[in-house]
């Protein structure tokens, strides 16, 4: 990973939309092998902000939703790359992740993993990491904390 990406800064934005924007703006920044952890409290935007770095790769941002229920969900973007979705907002731990496949996408060639509430299962999370931290400022106004941890 370059230093010129992912640089630790504070984004806030006004409605749905420009949260989707921003997601699109962040997807130039995201490559194969990336895993990304977005936290937040629900309604944060967390989604919203997933659905616009999947249009920003190539892919179909409609099909987006929260992964609450079938905790992962893949996306196919341009090439022959994936986005892999996670919630782990039900998942107690690392050894939850054995049922969803997580070695087979995390951090791998040819995905980008995006994980929502990662925090859960911090000691699954091998090198560098980037992350958002999401919250409200408001009804509709949100605000993104970029950053990252861990080397590759």
């Amino acid at each position: 990973m370059t230093e010129a990406r992912w640089q630790h800064r504070v984004v806030e934005t006004a409605s749905p939309d420009e949260t989707i924007e921003l997601g699109e703006s962040l997807s130039g920044e995201l490559q194969a092998g990336d895993v990304l952890v977005l936290e937040g409290p629900l309604g944060s935007g967390k989604t919203v902000l997933v659905r616009g770095i999947v249009a920003g790769l190539g892919g179909d941002a409609r099909l987006v939703g929260s992964p609450t229920f079938g905790l992962a969900h893949e996306y196919e973007i341009r090439g022959n790359l994936r986005v892999v979705h996670v919630d782990c907002y039900r998942i107690n731990g690392p050894a939850d992740l054995d049922s969803i496949g997580w070695d087979s996408f995390a951090g791998v060639g040819d995905a980008i993993t995006i994980v929502e509430w990662g925090s859960r299962v911090d000691d699954a999370l091998d090198g560098e990491v980037l992350t958002v931290d999401a919250g409200h400022l408001g009804d509709s106004d949100r605000v993104f904390e970029l950053g990252r941890r861990g080397s590759r």
